[in-house]
């Protein structure tokens, strides 16, 4: 039986920002870059762009851990078709599936990798494709020395009540990213692999409120309005998928001419029923590059306020920060909490040299004596560059974690410095 467990004892953080980079100018610029391509990109004279308004969005970033039990449903082609199957659970006609044995999981997730967008104001597919990034808790200001000079504060619209929901959704698929890369690693010649979740639960650490730069831009084309974005800070470009639909409509139809004229045993009779079925698909694929568009923004802003609707009463019960959010403790909590406690402080004083019995200290390139956020910054630095999805090292990165898990628990760091070992 398979259930989630979100365990919330979270620090909510002063709000942080990152700074615009790139101009209007810049972002209309990205713009056309993106849009203006050969053969099936838009008639730039019939895309008719806004002004870029430069706003700042709401984003939670989050930082937790992840520990459960998963197996794994191995499914591989049979050349021989119906070969019989011990430790699966059955064998149809070309197919054999086996179940792995339940194995652990225990991990964890960071800022770097963990960036929910906090409104219901734009597009939520195309803002977090756009704006969420792995460098991006390494630009990270005070709000007090971002500039916020002519441009638009969206204030937060998802309460941390809500957040929950969120980071269970994207918590849950990197772990099964994770727990489907180490069945593969046993199973290299599967040809599919179900990952099923006996048990998880998601531990909820800290929360950053973040303001995003980023540059709305409104675009007419084909006399309907879309809006696209760009990241303020490195003018990536997204928005709907807008192609030539003049050009679509005739490719189809020289190309289903074309087709049925190759196929047809005599060429004149292929001539004309190619041409009698080039004109429908003329008119299939013209209307079908037109209309696509906007049926899916149509579709993107029923989400939206079904999304909405469906946590009105946590959004507005539960907290959401604004720019002089001061840090709130939801629950009695770890984190930047214990910088400025007496144990900190303790290690901020002491000198020698440390104890390291297991190599937890070097193995983040630290010294002894930082404080739990030096701690959790070296650790983000260290998983922009040795994750193995960067090319770093599997066996690296779990001694990371080890150490990781370790060190930023004030109780289980102390118990370590002080016997090498803790519980």
């Amino acid at each position: 039986m398979f259930f989630v467990t979100s365990i919330v004892r979270m620090t909510v953080h002063a709000p942080r920002g990152i700074p615009f980079q790139i101009t209007t100018g810049d972002a209309v610029k990205s713009v056309q870059k993106k849009y203006h391509k050969p053969f099936f990109g838009v008639s730039m004279e019939y895309l008719q762009l806004g002004p870029p308004s430069a706003e700042f969005l709401p984003f939670y970033f989050c930082e937790g851990s992840i520990k459960g039990t998963f197996r794994g449903v191995v499914s591989y082609r049979d050349a021989e078709g119906g070969a019989k199957n011990n430790a699966g659970i059955s064998s149809n006609s070309g197919m054999r599936q086996v179940v792995t044995a339940p194995q652990p999981l225990q991990s964890s997730f960071g800022p770097h990798q963990t960036q929910i967008y906090a409104g219901y104001k734009y597009n939520l597919h195309y803002v977090q494709g756009v704006l969420c990034s792995e460098t991006n808790p390494l630009q990270l200001r005070n709000m007090s020395s971002v500039n916020v000079e002519g441009a638009t504060i969206n204030l937060f619209e998802q309460s941390t009540r809500t957040l929950r929901v969120f980071v269970e959704q994207e918590v849950r698929r990197q772990a099964t990213e994770t727990a489907r890369a180490m069945i593969s690693s046993y199973h290299p010649s599967a040809s599919s692999i179900v990952v099923e979740f006996i048990e998880l639960n998601i531990h909820i650490d800290d929360v950053i409120p973040v303001f995003m730069p980023c540059y709305v831009v409104k675009a007419c084309y084909d006399q309907q309005e879309y809006t696209l974005y760009v990241n303020g800070a490195s003018g990536q470009v997204t928005g709907p998928f807008l192609i030539n639909s003049l050009y679509a409509g005739r490719t189809a139809a020289v190309a289903t001419a074309l087709v049925t004229l190759c196929l047809a045993p005599n060429k004149g009779a292929g001539f004309i029923m190619g041409s009698l079925f080039a004109v429908p698909m003329y008119y299939i694929a013209f209307y079908a590059a037109r209309y696509f568009p906007l049926l899916r923004r149509d579709y993107s802003r029923k989400r939206r306020q079904k999304l909405r609707e469906k946590h009105e009463s946590d959004d507005r019960s539960g907290f959401r920060p604004d720019m002089s959010s001061k840090r709130i403790d939801e629950e009695y909590s770890r984190s930047s909490y214990w910088d400025t406690h007496a144990y900190e402080q303790k290690w901020s004083r002491k000198q020698g040299t440390v104890r390291d019995p297991r190599g937890y200290y070097a193995v983040l390139g630290l010294n002894g004596g930082e404080s739990v956020n030096e701690i959790r910054s070296a650790y983000r630095k260290i998983v922009l560059t040795e994750h193995p999805d960067t090319g770093g090292s599997t066996e690296r990165m779990t001694k990371v974690n080890e150490a990781y898990r370790v060190l930023r628990d004030p109780k289980k760091r102390e118990e370590y410095d002080r016997s090498g070992c803790y519980t």
